[in-house]
């Protein structure tokens, strides 16, 4: 194994870190970051943080959707335990324990800013239930649908304001980049140039195209000019994102927090823009809406840069880990990052019909509805554009069994009617809503 696949570093002899900063970037695909090979300097804040953490250059969320995604990053359960809920009911059931009540029954001062229609306490037009609060003393939705520089504001605000004495987890959900793709008037962009062509492409609005292709809408032709605008306002709002993520690392240093501080920042899933037909996400298990970024700061910690395949629903006990809380005894479904890779050295995601499967080089997607598989070869072919199942018949077989193993333990079958009519019926739920078309 090479040496950046390895167990990471032991901990310095000292205490453990006292707070958790858990950042979560709505609809934040890895691949357009600076820190994972992009050309473009989207991220430098990003960087900085990725530098100095334990960052995973192939985590992968386990659903492309933020729900049922941010339920399994925030219980370290798989997304299959959230569908079918009574009553269409989104958010954390009785039956999981999330991550805030772990630290809140441990003494910690808990609380959230969350600008997302999804993960809220009270309800919205997109979550009518809401259903996300427990655990939390404090729960801030004020930034509905705002700016980064709302959640951050508010942020610190707590911050300077929380108990005195007590160690906290603050979680926050940031809502850029996610459409429309339309950074703040006052930001300078820095990659979208001029465009006099149409409206809802001015404005970074995929929605007519989602709705041609999925709802009957009308013919949309777009040309080249029109998708690379479209881009280029998604990198600018990454951009965005990025300078108040600057701010708000900025002020945990000089506020004295960065050195007691575990600062962990993922994604819920990625965003696709015609890579295979389709735009947004909550459609498929391809690497544009599942490969997301992952980094894990620990103070104390040698920074380390990891190769091997990871999935998100190990970041709850990894965050108890990095404080010294043993998850062990907790119902996660998946062992802390700090104990190394998974043993089957595989990341599985599931959205609708599709499950898929990858070692980091191959990967293979089971759509179930169909009973159909297809391999991709990633080093070559990293937009998954070309099957070789038929050339790699060893590759697909080694990649089937975890798969099946997986699929089993959480499932209850390799193609369960049940597992699929609750994936359909989220997915109905979501168009009912007006979240996806």
């Amino acid at each position: 194994m090479a040496a950046a696949c390895s167990r990471p570093p032991a901990p310095a002899a000292s205490e453990p870190p006292r707070n958790v900063l858990l950042i979560l970037v709505d609809t934040l695909r890895a691949d357009h970051l600076s820190a994972y090979g992009y050309p473009r300097s989207t991220s430098p804040s990003l960087d900085r943080l990725a530098a100095a953490s334990l960052f995973f250059r192939q985590a992968r969320s386990q659903a492309a959707c933020t729900f049922p995604s941010v339920n399994s990053i925030l219980t370290g359960r798989y997304p299959m335990r959230f569908l079918g809920q009574p009553g269409g009911l989104m958010g954390i059931p009785d039956s999981a324990q999330p991550l805030a009540a772990i630290f809140a029954a441990r003494g910690f001062a808990t609380a959230a800013v969350s600008a997302s229609p999804i993960v809220r306490v009270t309800p919205s037009r997109f979550n009518p239930h809401g259903g996300f609060g427990r655990g939390f003393e404090h729960f801030d939705e004020t930034c509905l649908w705002r700016e980064a520089d709302c959640v951050t504001g508010r942020a610190l605000a707590w911050l300077r304001h929380r108990p005195a004495r007590k160690p906290f987890f603050l979680y926050l959900h940031y809502m850029d980049p996610h459409d429309p793709y339309q950074p703040p008037p006052t930001w300078q962009r820095r990659f979208a140039g001029p465009y006099a062509g149409k409206e809802w492409v001015a404005q970074g609005d995929p929605l007519p195209l989602q709705t041609m292709i999925h709802a009957g809408g009308p013919k949309v032709d777009l040309t080249r000019d029109d998708l690379q605008h479209l881009l280029d306002l998604y990198d600018d709002e990454i951009a965005y994102f990025d300078s108040s993520l600057g701010r708000l690392l900025d002020q945990l240093d000089k506020r004295g927090l960065a050195r007691d501080t575990v600062v962990a920042l993922v994604a819920d899933h990625g965003e696709q823009f015609l890579e295979h037909g389709d735009v947004k996400h909550c459609r498929g298990a391809w690497e544009a809406e599942t490969r997301i970024p992952l980094a894990v700061r620990i103070p104390g910690r040698a920074a380390q840069r990891i190769d091997s395949p990871v999935e998100v629903v190990a970041l709850a006990p990894t965050l108890l880990d990095a404080v010294g809380i043993s998850p062990s005894g907790l119902d996660f479904e998946a062992a802390s990052l700090l104990a190394g890779p998974p043993a089957d050295g595989v990341a599985k995601s599931s959205q609708g019909p599709f499950r898929s499967a990858t070692d980091g080089r191959y990967k293979l997607i089971y759509d179930m509805a169909k009973g159909v598989m297809a391999l991709y070869d990633l080093r070559v072919d990293p937009q998954e554009h070309h099957d070789v199942a038929a050339q790699h018949p060893d590759r697909v077989a080694a990649l089937r069994e975890p798969l099946y193993a997986w699929l089993r333990r959480t499932e209850g079958h390799v193609a369960s009617p049940k597992s699929l009519e609750a994936a359909q019926e989220a997915e109905k739920q979501l168009r009912a809503l007006g979240y996806i078309q």
